[in-house]
Order: structure tokens, then C-alpha cells, then sequence
């Protein structure tokens, strides 16, 4: 009962490089191991455990997102492929304009869209659903507010979001969706349900308007679970709050990025040349961002100056670094005001 449930949420990282299909296959069952687990009351304590390892979470959230990315980049690239297709072969006047080898390839183009998308969408619905009810934990969503995860974590939520109810979301209609498994409503409750759980955290908010996001996209989201009645009590409330949070949010990082504009070059990471909120120093002496070379080291575990092996307990704090920086920011704000 005590390792299960962290067992099978480290496993799904660590299946990561077995293969595209594998590790489709090997992802689906364990997530639908995981429900089963988390809806016992004698396993789901158990989850609260991965929370004590930091780089295992890391490693395990890492995943996890990867795994959402791939399944949504395929989805939302297929399936408006297979309805153009679609469209085509109901029209008979202009089916019957092509040649009969124009006509096998869209055939075959369309038969090899529809296997990947029902391929993929069992588990891109798996995985959004598992991202709820793990967030419903305190603990583990404090995790995922991490500066290593919570960039990639709005950045996939905002896509999937855009995707269903920006102004392309009618490029997804296709005919019979039920086959390929895509449901969009659900996918839009589960996604929403999501947004809800951070709405509240400074650090989402914040991350939201640094990714550039707009409150209109968010506020039509609204409006749509409200129509649609796809969240309700206090989740749908929390869901209303999050586009003024995020439109206060973006007036603070607008009034950063101005101050942030001249930071002398020692303040910027080595690899992206972006302000480092906690520098650290690699066994090469080169100095970046510690979110940086946290997500670098996911994929690759070595130093990426020299190539020599690493992990990320190889880095140093730059301590005096930092030091200086807070007090270059502190003069900066004070100057500001004046």
C-alpha cells in the first residue's frame, strides 16, 4: 500500500525513452492503474509520498507533461486533416474531379490520421484527467508550481485551451467523434477543472501572463463551462476569478520587464539570456538559471558546455551572484517609484 502508488508514478518518467508506442502503451495502463489506486482510501495516501523527493517529482511531472504535449500536438494536428478529408469525400462533385490516385491518397492519408488519432486520444483523456485528481492534492500541486515545472505546465494547458475554444476550435468537428474517442465537452471540463485548482496561486497567475496569455481567451472558456454547465460550485468560481488575476499578473510583469530591460550581462543565464531568479553554477563554471538546467538535465544528463556527465546535485548556488542581483532590483524598484 506505501509503494505502489509512488512506484507506478515514478515508472511512468522513467518509461520516457522506450519508444514512441511503448511508451503510449506502457503510459495508458499505468494511468488507468493509477485511477483505480487513487479511488481507494487505503492507496491514495500512498501518492503523497512522491512529494518528498523533489527531482523524482521532477522526473515523474516532466513525463507526464511530455507525454500531454506529444498526444496534443498529434490530435489537434489530425483531426482537422480528417475532417478537410471528410469534407471532401461527402462532396460527390468535388470527389469526382480527382484523379482515382489523388482520391487513395487522401483514402490512405485519412486511414492512417484516424488510426493515430484513436491511438492517441484514449490516453491524451487519461492523462488530463489524471493531472485533475492528482492536483486536488495540496501537496503535489505546491510541486507543480515549481519555477522547473510551472512554465511548461501553463504553457501545455493554455495550448489545449486555445485549441478547443480559440478561433480555429471548429477545425476539430469531425464526423462521429465518439469513434476516435475525442470528446470535446469532457476534454473542456477536465482541462477547465485544471485551471481552477491553480487559479488562486500567485505563481500560476503569473506564469499565465508571462506566456502572453490573454484574459479574452479565458473569459470565452468561462463563459463556455457556464453554458455548457461543465463546472459548477466552487470550482466554476475559481475558474471566473483566474482572467482578472491574470490581467493584474500582467501588469506587474510588463512593469519587471521594463526594469529587467538593462540587468547587466552577469544577471542573464548563459544558455536562454534571460534575468536568472536562482543562478547556480555548473561543474564547468558556467552560471544559468537553475529551472534551466533542470529541465535540460530531463533530457540529457550532461553539462551542456563541456558534455561531461551530471546531475543536478553537481550544481552550486552563485550565492554572491544572487546576492548582488537582489540588491541591483531592490535600488531599481526604489528608483522607479521616484
Amino acid at each position: 500500500q506505501e509503494t505502489l502508488a509512488p512506484s507506478l508514478l515514478l515508472l511512468y518518467g522513467e518509461v520516457e525513452h522506450t519508444g514512441y508506442y511503448d511508451k503510449m502503451s506502457h503510459r495508458a495502463k499505468i494511468s488507468s492503474l493509477l485511477k483505480y489506486l487513487w479511488e481507494s482510501s487505503e492507496h491514495r495516501p500512498a501518492f503523497r509520498s512522491i512529494t518528498q523527493n523533489k527531482t523524482s517529482f521532477i522526473k515523474f511531472a516532466n513525463g507526464i507533461m511530455n507525454e500531454t504535449n506529444t498526444l496534443i500536438a498529434t490530435v489537434m494536428q489530425k483531426l482537422p486533416e480528417i475532417r478537410e478529408a471528410q469534407e471532401k469525400m461527402a462532396n460527390p462533385q468535388e470527389w469526382g474531379q480527382l484523379s482515382e490516385d489523388e482520391q487513395n491518397v487522401i483514402s490512405s492519408r485519412l486511414e492512417d490520421n484516424e488510426r493515430e488519432v484513436k491511438h492517441a486520444l484514449p490516453l491524451c483523456n487519461k492523462t488530463l484527467q489524471m493531472f485533475g485528481y492528482l492536483n486536488t492534492d495540496e501537496d503535489i500541486r505546491s510541486l507543480f508550481l515549481l519555477e522547473e515545472l510551472c512554465p511548461r505546465l501553463v504553457t501545455m494547458l493554455l495550448h489545449v485551451l486555445t485549441k478547443l475554444v480559440g478561433s480555429k476550435g471548429l477545425d476539430l468537428k469531425v464526423n462521429n467523434p465518439e469513434q476516435y474517442h475525442f470528446r470535446p465537452k469532457e476534454m473542456l471540463r477536465d482541462l477547465c477543472a485544471i485551471f481552477a485548482l491553480f487559479a488562486s496561486t500567485k505563481e500560476f497567475s503569473m506564469e499565465c501572463a508571462k506566456s502572453g496569455c490573454d484574459p479574452t481567451l479565458l473569459r470565452t472558456a468561462v463563459k463556455t463551462c457556464r453554458r455548457l454547465n461543465l463546472l459548477t460550485g466552487e470550482s466554476m468560481t475559481a475558474f471566473e476569478s483566474l482572467p482578472t488575476f491574470v490581467e493584474d499578473a500582467s501588469r506587474i510583469v510588463a512593469e519587471d520587464e521594463k526594469l529587467l530591460s538593462d540587468a547587466p550581462d552577469e544577471f542573464l543565464d548563459e544558455l536562454l539570456s534571460t534575468y536568472m531568479n536562482d543562478p547556480v553554477i555548473l561543474p564547468s563554471g558556467h552560471i544559468v538559471d537553475r529551472s534551466t538546467i533542470t529541465q535540460h538535465l530531463l533530457n540529457d544528463p550532461i553539462d551542456p558546455f563541456n558534455r561531461a556527465e551530471m546531475t543536478i546535485d553537481d550544481v552550486k548556488p552563485a550565492t554572491e551572484l544572487k546576492a548582488k542581483m537582489v540588491t541591483w532590483l531592490e535600488e531599481k524598484r526604489v528608483a522607479n517609484k521616484k
